[in-house]
């Protein structure tokens, strides 16, 4: 036997193990730090979708409230003589409306009947309202149109004294005054930037930076203010908002660390141990006799492993903190539809018990109550679907797609008021799918295309499906609606976002991430096209199914009429 020969084959395959012993424990690392970078990403994730929908909500109640004040003052214009509007518009309180410079009840010549400065500041008193042309366009439009109209951002004669930098941009929220024929206007002159800071902080908002933009009627977006501390990293969230006709956007990035430094920290500290160490154990392994390197090896098997079950321990920490925030957010969801319940279910009762002994003002706010008690609920139930459809077990079937489309299309027409639009329903494939959560994608999908249609439109809605690839099927539903801008379509798909061309129709922005959430946990694809000649095709991909679907129930075209 040749001894040298022996020691020389010995040595490299001391070279080769110390080798595999690197590329082990790097790979064991970058596999565990993949993992808790994954599940940090999906923490911050929800906290910024969390911060942003207290921005969110902060807004809606502002908002609402300027649009109930203004309802409320336009029908006192109506009705009150001119002696009885000053006391009326004197009650109005700036922390009710935050950012409210000046209230002002115009007749119809022009004339000032009433004016209230809310702010604390003297401005001298006017007899006569004065508008220059974007004023007295807006002015104009709110009287043609008979709804309540934002005039475009300018800059209060009152601030006009102070420096360029000081002085706040300004907006006018116009409503008409009609009795039996048109009487004037209700103006209110607010500072958007006071509206933005005092909302926020009423409600408690914090570890966010602020952007509030209005997109002009060309279409450019215009910053107005920015609100909160500086902002870190590149996440973003946005807030669309439709003012009174007008397009408002919030862009929301955190201010604060969205999780904390372990959580932020787990994934490199991670990376650098294990390099660390897959190097120490490397060399140990080659500078060793062949005895030692079996042993060290060993030992390194040993300490790699023990590596890895702590990085796997912290990957468990950090889905139990996730799901703890879904927890949350599901109780939460569940303590808050009890309540509001009883305040719908008791508000419908006194207004069908009590309706003859109430005055038509209150009335009115019963009314107002109740529609504003059901947004809630909706949201609450729309939040409630987001959160726990991540958890919520796949019961895949084989599904007869047309059956399924049927039904959910005449069940989503079946609410909807007014005109139906036609939908058409094509021969749609059987998928290997939960037949619950791809019918609240198809009804997600057909809501939209029924709902963002142009003012005195018919929807037209066609549901079909295609090939996507071997195995999966691509299922659209087209409509001939308002369409997607190109830089919107991937964005559409976070939480809360909606498009600026969407802003004046109603919704939370959370039913497209649901779709996305349901679609991901099928393993399919989801977007948006444009449609040729108008409108978008919404689009999802599902498993094929290699066996046929159960008989469901027969559903005739007749039911979608």
């Amino acid at each position: 036997m040749d001894l040298s020969r022996w020691i020389g084959a010995a040595g490299r395959r001391g070279a080769a193990l110390a080798a595999v012993t690197l590329t082990l424990g790097l790979a064991t690392g970058a596999t565990a730090a993949a993992g808790l970078a994954a599940a940090a990403d999906e923490a911050a994730t929800a906290a910024l979708v969390a911060r942003t929908a207290s921005v969110r909500a902060a807004l809606d109640t502002t908002l609402q409230r300027y649009a109930d004040t203004l309802h409320d003052l336009a029908a006192a214009a109506a009705t009150l003589p001119a002696a009885g509007l000053s006391p009326t518009v004197a009650r109005i309180a700036g922390d009710r409306l935050p950012g409210t410079h000046q209230v002002v009840v115009v007749g119809a010549g022009g004339t000032i009947l009433a004016q209230h400065t809310v702010d604390g500041s003297t401005p001298p008193p006017r007899t006569a309202l004065d508008p220059d042309p974007q004023l007295a366009g807006a002015l104009d439009l709110a009287r043609a149109s008979g709804r309540t109209v934002a005039g475009p951002t300018h800059v209060l004669p009152a601030d006009g004294h102070l420096p360029p930098a000081q002085r706040q941009l300004a907006f006018d929220l116009i409503a008409p005054v009609y009795g039996t024929v048109f009487q004037g206007w209700v103006v209110v002159a607010v500072r958007a930037p006071e509206l933005l800071r005092q909302s926020l902080r009423t409600a408690g908002v914090t570890g966010v930076a602020t952007v509030l933009t209005v997109l002009s009627p060309d279409g450019v977006a215009r910053e107005v203010t920015r609100w909160g501390g500086n902002p870190l990293g590149d996440r973003r969230a946005t807030v669309d908002l439709a003012l009174a006709g007008s397009s408002w956007q919030v862009l929301v990035r955190p201010a604060t660390a969205l999780v904390g430094p372990a959580l932020s920290a787990a994934a490199p500290v991670t990376m650098v141990g294990a390099t660390i160490l897959s190097t120490a154990l490397a060399a140990a392994v080659f500078a060793t006799g062949s005895a030692r390197r079996r042993s060290a090896a060993r030992d390194g098997s040993a300490d790699h492993q023990a590596l890895l079950d702590r990085a796997r321990a912290a990957e468990e920490t950090l889905r139990e903190r996730e799901t703890e925030l879904r927890g949350f957010a599901t109780a939460a969801g569940d303590r808050l539809q009890a309540p509001l319940h009883s305040i719908a279910g008791f508000t419908d009762l006194l207004l069908e018990e009590a309706a003859p002994q109430l005055d038509a003002d209150s009335q009115l706010f019963l009314e107002r109550i109740g529609h504003n008690t059901h947004r809630m609920l909706a949201l609450v139930g729309e939040l409630l679907a987001y959160t726990s459809v991540a958890d919520a077990a796949l019961k895949l079937e084989a599904v007869d797609a047309t059956t399924l489309a049927l039904g959910v299309v005449a069940d989503r027409l079946d609410r909807i008021d007014g005109p139906r639009p036609g939908v058409e329903v094509g021969d749609l494939p059987p998928v290997l799918a939960d037949a619950d959560l791809i019918g609240e994608v198809l009804g997600q999908m057909v809501d939209n295309a029924a709902r963002f249609v142009r003012p005195g439109s018919a929807a037209r809605i066609s549901v079909d499906a295609r090939e996507h690839a071997p195995g999966w099927w691509r299922f659209e539903v087209a409509d001939r609606g308002i369409g997607v801008p190109e830089d919107q379509r991937d964005r559409i798909f976070a939480p809360f976002h909606r498009a600026p061309s969407a802003a004046a129709y109603p919704g939370s922005g959370l039913g497209l991430a649901l779709c996305r959430r349901i679609i991901a946990r099928h393993g399919g694809e989801i977007g948006v096209t444009p449609n040729p000649g108008g409108g978008s095709i919404f689009w999802f991909t599902v498993a094929a199914s290699a066996v046929a679907p159960d008989p469901g129930t027969e559903l005739l075209a007749a039911d979608l009429i």
